[in-house]
């Protein structure tokens, strides 16, 4: 007998069904108020604006692009977008313009949800407009890609990683669900925007599962804290940043966090004291670290008990093989730092770029994100740091070349190298070191500051502009970005 399949719209047809009355997707808000769906209403809006969007074009291996806030609307424009047939690609609705279109430029979106009106723009008003459309799950359309996910390239420019697909899998078993244990019942957290990829990726995951999902449409440590109290979540999302600022909270040891089954944190490195402190609250054995890129190219997960045995590691490789080699491409033993290159065993890594060139491999399959690493003797592997120049600032990766491209467009600057420096709320903030053309004519930075802001998402913004006389180069006339950061203590 042939396995039943399920698309993310079969799944949450067939949840309806099941319990149409149950809440599945809630999003709390600022002022206190509450967006929340049942299962049915889930199903059917999903259903009628997945006819709305095939009606304007959308079908499989079209791209539509979600330029909405994190709200109820948010889910339901994914899951409209997959009911049709879509690739779903989530872009940050406070990206400047100018950012945005760059993206569009590469994925030429068949449709985009956005705030402001235009031709071949839904806002959320026209979500609401959909009389006439029927909410019957349309028939015969498997999602391919799975999504295709905005990065800041290394070169200074945008990028889209985009994951081949097709998403369609078994009935109530994403491949992924046993993995992060994520299970039909549970209520998961993720108070993270769903324009990054673990938000996107665990809220999907979950629905898939049969579970519940909860979001904010902004993080607030102390809030955060309360709706844990209030909704009871079993799994949270989280990236360090939201456990440092949750760990500052004065009030935080007297918390009721009892209902935690498990707390996911990636993206970046996690302080041993916020980590620690988690583990204190929680229980070691309930928080989970996993390691990975969003082009999958490789995984790992350790929980609490076992990074006290293995203290600074991200865990050891789940399916995933690795080789560590210096720059000559010459594999180093357990203990000396190199790049990391994986591969899921057996495989090669399931993506593709549009608008950069494909990772570099050393064969068979193994390829690398940039990030610096060791694996022990056991094969616990160890981030010496995440990539040679990205800067991971709050959970968000900023390339510096990105940041570079605006700022030494300036007339009075000569050159410039953005860095990442240390900082307790952050983990990176972003600094920029400016060479002037004229030590005795520098460049204003207030204009600096303002290119930027107009250019580049606020998170890439530098929070610091210093201006040297001269940037220091090595003999190749390549900028010494590692004395920089050294000598500003980062």
């Amino acid at each position: 007998m042939d396995e039943i399949l399920w698309t993310p719209g079969q799944a949450q047809h067939a949840y309806a069904q099941e319990s149409p009355d149950e809440t599945v997707v809630i999003c709390t808000r600022d002022d206190g108020s509450v967006d929340a769906l049942t299962r049915r209403e889930f199903d059917r809006w999903s259903s009628r604006l997945a006819h709305r969007l095939i009606s304007m074009g959308v079908d499989t291996g079209h791209y539509v692009a979600v330029c909405l806030p994190t709200s109820v609307a948010h889910l339901v424009a994914t899951l409209a977008i997959y009911k049709a047939g879509g690739t779903p690609m989530p872009v940050s609705h406070v990206m400047p313009a100018e950012e945005q279109h760059r993206l569009f430029d590469l994925a030429k979106p068949t449709v985009i949800f956005g705030l402001q009106a235009g031709e071949g723009v839904l806002t959320p008003e026209d979500m609401e407009q959909l009389d006439g459309y029927p909410d019957h799950l349309p028939t015969g359309r498997v999602p391919k890609p799975v999504k295709a996910l905005p990065s800041g390239g290394s070169t200074g420019k945008s990028k889209l990683i985009v994951m081949p697909g097709p998403f369609q899998f078994p009935a109530r078993q994403h491949p992924s669900g046993d993995l992060l244990r994520l299970m039909s019942g549970q209520l998961l957290y993720s108070p993270g925007p769903l324009y990054h990829n673990g938000p996107f990726f665990f809220t999907q995951i979950m629905l898939f599962q049969g579970g519940r999902v909860m979001l904010n449409d902004r993080f607030k440590a102390n809030r955060c804290l309360d709706l844990i109290e209030e909704y009871r979540p079993d799994v949270l999302n989280l990236v360090p940043t939201m456990m440092q600022r949750m760990m500052r909270e004065p009030d935080v040891d007297s918390r009721d966090l009892s209902s935690v089954r498990y707390a996911w944190h990636l993206a970046a490195p996690c302080p041993d004291w916020a980590k620690r402190g988690f583990m204190d609250l929680l229980g070691p054995e309930k928080v989970l670290e996993m390691w990975a890129a969003t082009e999958a190219t490789g995984l790992t997960i350790i929980d609490g008990a076992e990074w006290l045995e293995h203290p600074g590691s991200v865990g050891r490789g789940v399916l995933t093989e690795f080789r560590i080699v210096d720059e000559q491409r010459k594999v180093l033993p357990p203990g000396e730092v190199g790049e990391i290159f994986s591969r899921f065993a057996g495989g090669q890594s399931s993506h593709f770029y549009l608008g950069a060139n494909a990772l570099e491999d050393l064969g068979e399959g193994f390829v690398s994100v940039g990030d610096l690493g060791y694996l022990d003797a056991d094969g616990y592997l160890y981030l010496s740091d995440r990539r040679t120049d990205l800067i991971i600032s709050g959970g968000a990766n900023v390339f510096p070349a990105e940041v570079e491209a605006i700022v030494s467009a300036h007339a009075k600057v000569q050159d410039v190298a953005v860095i990442g420096l240390k900082d307790d709320d952050l983990g990176r903030r972003v600094y920029a070191i400016v060479e002037p053309c004229d030590a005795e004519d520098p460049p204003d930075i207030r204009e600096l500051e303002q290119a930027c802001l107009v250019a580049l998402a606020r998170y890439k913004v530098p929070r610091q502009f210093e201006i040297v006389p001269q940037l220091p180069r090595n003999e190749a006339g390549k900028i010494r970005r590692s004395a920089l950061r050294d000598e500003r203590g980062g």
